[in-house]
């Protein structure tokens, strides 16, 4: 195996398969023509970025790995409250609770000794953090940069740029100059806020959502060109561009929590017994042990509802890739459709909200559950032994990339839940 084979993994946020066209994104449908491009790429439940950087930097589902989305119950007292895993201090949160972080190595900890990791990241704090929770490698963050043992980078080591379309270009020139032309570590990886952010920010299909596409694609560009540089000098290296997840435009908003309550199912407002942590299009329902006599009346309450297609309760959740235990008894995935927005964009979403997590506004873009836009985001392969200029029709996962950047550098993918993704 050759010393000089590297990884590098660019994620946009939220950038919807549909989306990666000619006129949206040139550079980036250029690349996927002369590259290999899966079609029937397929995000995790819930499609919420935390929970996807972490099944991407594990190979596990959610079910495995132990972060279980954008928000998520601890336990409190004899019950549970709801906390948001992108505050920068979830992650001394999550091992005060139960001792550790994750349940599974991540691909920096794997790394560590063969190369290292370098993860550049412009989302939020939490989904940043937890692609390398114990500082195994370098994470560049605009909260706070920490390399390995945790020692704090300063300015002269990692950049603190803006959230927005600026931040993102910035950081993927400081990326492509100083992560790959001059660090060069086995795994880069940079993950861009956008076109997730503007399309968080305004109606999908809008010039503030296009907008959004076209700045991820100039960063696209900055970076193939440093990778095409390192192939130039002889590197071999392997290049995936995809997204975590896609979005839906919001067509309304219920707090699930609140008709629980009404329902007599739960004790009342701020009440622990019974809680739910929204993840936008599902919640994830947590039950004290002193209420685990409810669960059957709460699944029944749950499922006669309109704003609710799915709920999955006990084992059933393996197959959304989560898991009872830890309190967590119950998901379920909030009511969609396939109709359009008024820019012609399809998918329609509830919500599942709360005071402290209200969600996007009506109109706007959202995603957390199991609709099939929302689910559905793109991945492109290049180099690395896949074959250019080929599409692949069969389903491919976020979990299925960390196997393949270990088979790649020749290392070890015991545990991963994922499978190396087909060449051609």
């Amino acid at each position: 195996m050759s010393a000089e084979r590297r990884v590098v993994l660019m994620i946009c946020d939220g950038h919807r398969n549909d989306f990666v066209r000619p006129d949206t994104c040139p550079n980036i449908h250029a690349f996927g023509q002369r590259s290999r491009r899966f079609m029937r790429h397929r995000a995790i439940f819930p499609s919420a970025t935390r929970a996807s950087a972490t099944s991407i930097a594990t190979g596990c589902w959610p079910a495995n790995h132990g972060l279980h989305g954008n928000t998520m119950g601890l336990p409190d007292g004899d019950g549970h409250r709801v906390h948001d895993v992108g505050d920068p201090a979830f992650v001394g949160k999550l091992r005060s609770a139960f001792g550790r972080t994750l349940e599974v190595p991540t691909m920096a900890q794997r790394l560590a000794a063969h190369g290292g990791a370098v993860i550049a990241s412009n989302v939020s704090p939490g989904a940043a953090y937890f692609q390398d929770p114990d500082h195994y490698g370098h994470v560049v963050h605009r909260a706070g940069s920490f390399g390995p043992g945790g020692s704090v980078l300063g300015l002269d080591e990692a950049p603190v740029v803006s959230h927005d379309y600026a931040g993102d270009e910035a950081l993927a020139e400081w990326f492509a100059t100083e992560v790959l032309t001059r660090r060069r570590p086995r795994l880069s990886v940079l993950w861009l806020a956008n076109p997730d952010l503007g399309m968080h920010a305004a109606p999908l299909g809008s010039p503030t959502h296009l907008e959004a596409i076209a700045c991820a694609d100039r960063a696209f560009a900055r970076v193939e060109a440093a990778v095409e540089a390192l192939r130039s000098e002889g590197e071999d290296v392997l290049f995936l561009v995809g997204s975590d997840h896609g979005q839906e435009s919001v067509r309304e908003r219920v707090a699930v929590a609140a008709r629980l309550v009404e329902a007599g199912l739960k004790d009342g407002p701020d009440s622990t017994d019974v809680v739910i942590a929204p993840q936008g299009g599902s919640g994830l329902l947590y039950v004290a042990d002193r209420a685990r006599g409810r669960i059957p009346a709460i699944a029944a309450f749950l499922e006669a509802q309109p704003y609710i297609e799915e709920v999955f309760t006990g084992n059933e959740m393996l197959a959304i890739g989560q898991r009872p235990g830890n309190g967590l008894a119950i998901v379920f995935a909030m009511a969609r459709s396939a109709e359009p927005n008024p820019f012609g964009v399809p998918g329609l979403m509830t919500l599942c909200v709360s005071d402290e997590k209200p969600g996007k506004p009506e109109g706007h873009g959202s995603h957390g559950g199991l609709g099939d836009f929302e689910c559905h985001p793109f991945l492109i392969a290049n180099g690395g032994g896949f074959a250019a200029g080929t599409l692949e029709h069969g389903v491919s996962r976020l979990i299925d990339i960390a196997p393949t950047v270990m088979r790649f550098l020749g290392l070890p993918r015991d545990g991963m839940d994922g499978l190396p993704l087909p060449q051609d």
